[in-house]
């Protein structure tokens, strides 16, 4: 497990980080199949996000996430679900990839983050059910081996990337080849720091 990073902690802090990352990162970080993908699939920039969802800034993010899906019609958002807090944050992981089956990942994904309650495993069960998932469907899909896959698809490429705390953002363009056309953040941003990186990668 990685181990918690104390910088997560600090509210609404700004990190422009230097990092390093081969083809095959890059590549999986962007273009990973099956993660999920809201905003414009086709859009010119991506903004990529680890996060957790017991964590207290990623919970801050959502509203913004959200925002900026909204104001940008050529953006791609994709998620990177990183549990890093525990069973019920695997859980909630894991719940939120079956929905992804049922093409409900970001509306359940969201509910999850807005939920204004701390999260257990029946909570997350019944924002699946009011959310419109079919619940048996989705505790089947919970545990199938694509979404255990996926999940570890996301550990191994945060290893890869030397993450250590939510949320984590990546924001190029979509077809960006190398480091230095992307952007990492650590920390929660406000909607105009992140607008800020957007228009910047769209240069």
């Amino acid at each position: 497990m990685l181990r918690k990073n104390i910088l997560a902690f600090l509210p609404f802090l700004l990190f422009w980080l230097s990092w390093s990352a081969h083809a095959q990162s890059i590549n999986n970080l962007f273009h990973q199949p099956g993660d999920p993908v809201a905003g414009n699939p086709r859009g010119n920039v991506t903004v990529v996000e680890f996060f957790d969802y017991q964590c207290s800034h990623c919970i801050t993010m959502a509203p913004v996430m959200a925002a900026i899906i909204k104001a940008n019609p050529n953006v791609r958002v994709v998620f990177k679900d990183f549990p890093i807090r525990g069973p019920v944050s695997e859980f909630a992981a894991r719940a939120a990839l079956a929905a992804n089956k049922q093409g409900k990942y970001y509306s359940f994904s969201h509910a999850l983050l807005t939920a204004n309650q701390p999260l257990t495993q029946e909570s997350v069960l019944d924002m699946a059910k009011a959310e419109g998932l079919n619940v048996s469907k989705l505790k089947k899909d919970m545990n199938s081996s694509s979404v255990k896959n996926q999940l570890k698809a996301n550990y191994n490429l945060a290893l890869a990337l030397k993450l250590s705390g939510t949320p984590a953002f990546f924001i190029g363009k979509t077809n960006a080849s190398g480091n230095s056309d992307i952007r990492f953040v650590l920390g929660a941003m406000s909607q105009s720091e992140l607008q800020d990186a957007i228009d910047n990668a769209s240069k």
